[in-house]
């Protein structure tokens, strides 16, 4: 695999780990990874320190999970660019910059704005006469609304990022001579320290599928990681070469087969 062959400062565990299977097979498999455990192997009371949501791995990675993610790549970006081009802000590094604008928009959209909104939207109050979630939650009852798990969107999407763009990273900034060789460690642990994150967003993820919300709130958060997923890295690139090279059909783009194709490259 070339992205591998290019990765001399990383060890080999790492590389195989980040770029091996595809993208696009490991969102499918995480996808039947929260469906099957959901059916299959769902608890829904348990005393295990995972389904405590108030653990510490919850309250300290997964709820700033988007915030741990992006600040490694954000430092990955900067000492390759450094690295290889001399500077931090480049033609070469701008659009990434952009795309990780674009990715941390996903995020905000998703998690901040649209799940919430619909769990207040089509949810009651354990009591009638509150009428807002923060009213009910104020006096101490429990809110009943559809919740779209926000922690199966957040760890897949934070997965999917992480390895595109450490492979767009080294395929937009490693074709050109190195400048500091001095930043190849910190290059290398900022991978390892990517891979370990990773391992973390799937541990939490086989946990919430485990212990929290129902199978369609899981499948669904599962689902709009992939959607934009899918249109950012997959559909965006090849519309965009469209047209610069007009010659290239769009014609091919709709359909399932063409998605299913994109997904197992």
């Amino acid at each position: 695999m070339r992205i591998i062959h290019k990765m001399g400062l990383i060890t080999s565990p790492v590389q195989i780990y980040l770029y091996q299977p595809s993208t696009g097979a490991r969102a499918i498999t995480y996808l039947l990874l929260v469906w099957l455990v959901s059916i299959l192997l769902y608890q829904e009371i348990s005393q295990n320190f995972f389904a405590n949501i108030k653990n510490p791995l919850n309250q300290y990675f997964v709820k700033y999970a988007w915030g741990w993610t992006l600040l490694p790549l954000s430092m990955l970006l900067v000492l390759y660019s450094i690295s290889r081009q001399g500077t931090m802000l480049n033609t070469r590094s701008l659009p990434i910059w952009f795309r990780l604008a674009a990715c941390t928009a996903v995020w905000y959209i998703f998690a901040q704005v649209l799940f919430p909104y619909i769990e207040e939207a089509i949810g009651v109050c354990e009591v009638s006469g509150l009428l807002t979630k923060r009213e009910c939650r104020k006096e101490g009852f429990g809110w009943r609304g559809f919740d779209i798990s926000g922690h199966c969107f957040l760890l897949t999407w934070n997965n999917l990022v992480i390895i595109e763009e450490t492979k767009l990273v080294l395929l937009s900034l490693g074709r050109t001579n190195k400048k500091h060789s001095i930043l190849d460690l910190p290059i290398a642990s900022i991978h390892v320290l990517l891979c370990m994150l990773m391992l973390l967003w799937e541990l939490m993820m086989f946990c919430t599928s485990l212990y929290f919300h129902t199978t369609l709130e899981k499948v669904l958060g599962t689902m709009c990681a992939i959607t934009p997923w899918l249109l950012l890295y997959r559909v965006m690139p090849r519309m965009l070469a469209c047209v610069a090279m007009p010659h290239i059909s769009l014609s091919a783009m709709p359909g399932a087969s063409w998605v299913l194709a994109r997904l197992t490259e």
